[in-house]
């Protein structure tokens, strides 16, 4: 009786024991793999910023992030690769952040302050993330030219804000705020004002304020952009930096 009912019982654990281990579901799994590149590419973005694309190894990047080496070959089948992931997901952010807060000002501008705003907005980005803007400028090429951006997703995303800058020149110079120029010249100009100011800021410390960054960099617009009269009503006495209304109509936004 006791082999009978042994017998019963393996019969019935061989009918209720699962055959192999059971498959996530597609959106779970891909979210648990999201969730890995992410912490992968937080790491190798600070390790980046610090070391430099030359000094940093792939083996350093996986014990820092607490994985295998091979797990992130996996992930990313060489440095450069991993380099490159970093910041296109970073300029994707960046791209993303302006337009869900300023479509309504790139499309349809209204002001000079609005477009100051606008722009606060892309520094902020920058600033918050120190890395990021740290393997931007490591690199050394003009933010805007072709070398810096290797990967054709990189170069989408840059000449896509090329284009939104020379429409909201070709909106200034239309509405008589902006000097007339070519506008394609007057996006790159901007660019690299934006570059050098924000290359200053991390050769020093990176430990002035972030609004007072910004602030140089809106009055470098008025004083390189605005026709005379108009940067006269946006600017303090001495045109050294914004008038506190124009600051004050800014913050209001």
């Amino acid at each position: 009786m006791k082999n009978s009912q042994t017998a019963s019982n393996k019969s019935s654990a061989a009918v209720t024991r699962p055959r192999g281990r059971r498959k996530q579901p597609k959106e779970l799994r891909e979210a648990k793999e999201a969730l890995y590149r992410e912490h992968i590419m937080d790491v190798a973005e600070r390790m980046f910023a610090e070391l430099g694309f030359a000094e940093t190894k792939m083996q350093d990047v996986a014990r820092e992030a607490g994985i295998s080496l091979g797990t992130l070959y996996q992930a990313y089948p060489g440095k450069e690769d991993l380099y490159r992931g970093v910041l296109i997901d970073r300029d994707a952010k960046m791209f993303e952040e302006v337009l869900v807060k300023g479509e309504k000002s790139i499309s349809a501008p209204q002001s000079v302050e609005q477009l100051l705003w606008l722009t606060g907005i892309n520094l902020s980005f920058l600033l918050n993330n120190p890395d990021y803007l740290r393997m931007q400028l490591q690199a050394g090429y003009a933010w805007y030219h072709s070398a810096a951006q290797v990967s054709s997703d990189e170069k989408q995303m840059w000449e896509r804000g090329l284009a939104m800058m020379e429409q909201v020149f070709a909106w200034g110079i239309k509405e008589g705020l902006f000097i007339p120029g070519n506008t394609g010249d007057m996006a790159r100009l901007l660019m690299s004002l934006q570059q050098t100011r924000l290359a200053n800021w991390v050769t020093s410390g990176m430990s002035e304020a972030h609004d007072v960054v910004v602030t140089r960099i809106q009055a470098d617009f008025v004083r390189n952009f605005c026709c005379p009269g108009v940067a006269g009503k946006l600017m303090s006495e001495d045109g050294a930096t914004l008038n506190a209304k124009t600051l004050a109509v800014i913050a209001s936004m």
